[in-house]
């Protein structure tokens, strides 16, 4: 399928960056300007990863409930239903959130739990960068 997702999101990230750019003048607005195209670029280059994110997710968050002793909410039937992954992936962080103390009192699910927070910031397929400021500041 040509145009793909990454190329029409990229298309449209160089369409406001290359015409509308040059025609904002109001610094606040040539902001929000370089966020959305930096949105866009992030969508682009991260979207076809999410799935697998979200599959990867549900598993590692689900071993460390079991670690709490918490059972792990039941994957989605289709593992290429993005809405369905998200819900479970939401149902599962959430029960992982709801067993906070359990997890603590267990050394094996408390460290499985710090493992998976620094590997899932790392592994997350849409991380945001930090862009210059039309002053050359970096943005908040």
């Amino acid at each position: 399928m040509r145009p793909t997702v990454s190329e029409q999101l990229s298309g449209i990230s160089r369409l406001l960056a290359d015409v509308v750019g040059p025609e904002v003048l109001d610094p606040y607005a040539s902001d929000v300007l370089a966020g959305a195209v930096t949105t866009l670029e992030l969508l682009a280059d991260g979207w076809a990863r999410v799935a697998p994110f979200l599959r990867w997710d549900i598993e590692a968050t689900g071993r460390v409930l079991a670690l709490a002793g918490v059972d792990r909410p039941p994957p989605p039937e289709d593992p290429l239903d993005i809405e369905a992954l998200y819900e479970c992936d939401r149902r599962a962080r959430r029960l992982l959130s709801e067993a906070m103390a359990a997890v603590m009192e267990r050394p094996q699910a408390r460290e499985a739990a710090v493992a998976l927070f620094r590997t899932r910031a790392d592994r997350y397929p849409i991380a945001a960068r930090p862009q210059p400021r039309s002053g050359g500041e970096p943005s908040c």
